[in-house]
């Protein structure tokens, strides 16, 4: 337990390093100031992108990525807009960063990381394609330090598709919409001949954390009848809250207040049955609470809100507000486990998460084991939300490269409550290697196999 707790230690304090570096001048970024990110014209579906087939890239362009802001992340990137698939099943159009790692591809053909961000923004400023940008300021910072995550996957020799899951106009915690958005991006990438995949035959993996283990979840759900083509070798999702309302209930006073309101600024926007009826439930205070996320990335909204009690938000008590049949039905609806995966799992998350009550994690992983989905469940005794998202990669990297290399995943369900992730065979010695990795990619050398 020492061991796991110095090395995490590292590894939090490299982080900080890295965030509070902003300051820094960075070599590859010197010469000029960056100009500041944003959402522009490229973003825009062009006329008659309805009748072209979901994965269809629109269009693209090279793009320079930065991290945090403003240090360099030495590798080839593009942003992609391509046609995929709303929450209603109609034609909508969004972008994914692809990214490509240097050196040759290996013999067998390079593989494919999708990797979804925790973004949790309403406002389209924050989606990780801005994030990534040089310019885009550390009101992103969240999105900019999984960049770390990013880079250990080229380090590996993988191509890397980010995509903005939560669409081009984002919503928290829509449902089956971001695994459309994901697996899209997936088909988007496979067809650009820069990156030099193999089309469908590419062996994928997808992974991410919190709300992007949320968008994870739901491409592994939906990827059976949506997606069936793609060569997907297995799903890494780490606390990917399966029940939102059991999140919601927990929040208020504690240091995440925030996410109670964007969560359910967010559904009033993708249920508008749901949406009237909290509407007509708001005080004054609440509707100017539900209406400040708009323009607020996740570390504003959480930053502004530290501690607050929300129930002068409503006219009547948050639980009564919930079971409103209308809002009961929408917070049904946003719940995962309707459909087990049928490609490998690897689910993680804290037993004391103070976020995402790790009981309805358990749920899930039941619902996966009862549905056939061969499943990975590691139980950490030890972190917290904030601090899994670092620990837990390491076991999560070792479980999808043996995954990507064609290492059969044993059948059934294997469930393991540790102190800590990084006790998994060989998670300590990524670990460290990889915070190595992550300083080599903050003094701006060419990302890709070391």
């Amino acid at each position: 337990m020492r061991r796991s707790r110095i090395l995490a230690a590292v590894g939090a304090f490299s982080t900080l390093v890295a965030v509070w570096g902003g300051g820094v001048t960075a070599p590859a970024l010197a010469d000029a100031a960056p100009v500041q990110a944003a959402v522009d014209d490229f973003y825009r579906a062009p006329d008659g992108f309805e009748s072209t087939a979901p994965g269809t890239i629109l269009r693209d362009r090279p793009v320079q990525l930065a991290s945090y802001s403003a240090l360099p992340f030495n590798a080839q990137a593009w942003q992609i807009l391509y046609r995929t698939t709303d929450l209603a099943g109609a034609p909508m159009a969004s972008v994914t960063t692809v990214i490509l790692p240097a050196g040759t591809p290996p013999p067998g053909g390079r593989p494919l990381l999708s990797y979804q961000m925790a973004t949790d923004s309403i406002d389209p400023g924050c989606a990780a394609s801005v994030a990534m940008q040089p310019g885009s300021g550390l009101e992103a910072f969240t999105s900019q330090g999984q960049m770390t995550f990013v880079g250990q996957a080229l380090q590996r020799g993988w191509a890397v598709s980010v995509p903005d899951h939560e669409g081009p106009a984002p919503r928290v915690g829509t449902p089956r919409e971001p695994g459309y958005v994901v697996l899209d991006g997936i088909r988007a990438a496979e067809q650009f001949a820069p990156l030099g995949l193999s089309g469908a035959q590419t062996p994928v993996g997808l992974w991410g954390y919190s709300g992007g283990g949320l968008a994870s979840a739901w491409a592994a759900q939906v990827q059976p009848t949506y997606a069936p083509e793609l060569n997907v070798r297995g799903f890494a999702l780490g606390s990917p809250s399966p029940d939102p309302a059991a999140v919601v209930h927990r929040l208020n006073g504690t240091p995440w207040a925030g996410l109670q309101t964007m969560v359910l600024a967010s559904t009033r926007e993708i249920f508008p049955d749901a949406g009237r009826e909290i509407d007509a439930r708001l005080t004054p205070e609440g509707r100017a609470a539900l209406a400040a996320p708009a323009d607020q990335c996740l570390a504003s909204t959480i930053a502004t809100n530290l501690f607050r009690d929300n129930t002068g938000y409503w006219t009547v008590p948050l639980t009564e507000l919930l079971q409103v049949p209308a809002v009961a039905a929408a917070v049904e609806e946003t719940k995962l486990g309707g459909t087990a995966p049928t490609a490998p799992v690897y689910l993680y998350s804290g037993v004391n998460d103070e976020i995402v009550p790790i009981a309805t994690v358990d749920r899930l992983a039941d619902t996966y084991c009862a549905g056939g989905t061969p499943l990975t469940y590691r139980r950490d005794e030890t972190s917290l939300h904030a601090t899994l998202i670092v620990t837990g990669a390491a076991d999560a990297l070792n479980w999808l490269g043996d995954r990507i290399d064609g290492v059969p995943s044993a059948p059934g369900c294997n469930t393991q409550t540790l102190t800590s992730t990084l006790q998994a065979p060989g998670a300590a010695e990524t670990y460290v290697s990889s915070n190595l990795g992550t300083a080599e990619i903050l003094m701006g050398r060419p990302i890709g196999p070391r």
